[in-house]
């Protein structure tokens, strides 16, 4: 996540927070988790609305990595 809004915690500007996508629903719906027991499969959607109701907007960043030593 990037964030956006100005918030006493995250400078504007910071890239933070990573997370793995586990799934896609059939409906479009991105199921990811977190290094905490308690964010494990949980909705894109979700977790989105937690955050900028905490710290204001984010801007978040999908990664898709593509290994080079195969």
């Amino acid at each position: 996540m990037e964030q956006v809004a100005a918030d006493p915690d995250e400078p504007q500007g910071e890239i933070y927070h990573a997370a793995v996508v586990t799934s896609i629903t059939p409906d479009g719906d991105i199921k990811l988790t977190q290094h905490t027991g308690s964010w494990q499969n949980v909705s894109l959607d979700s977790r989105e609305r937690i955050a900028t109701r905490n710290h204001g907007e984010r801007r978040i960043h999908i990664v898709r990595p593509h290994p080079n030593w195969y």
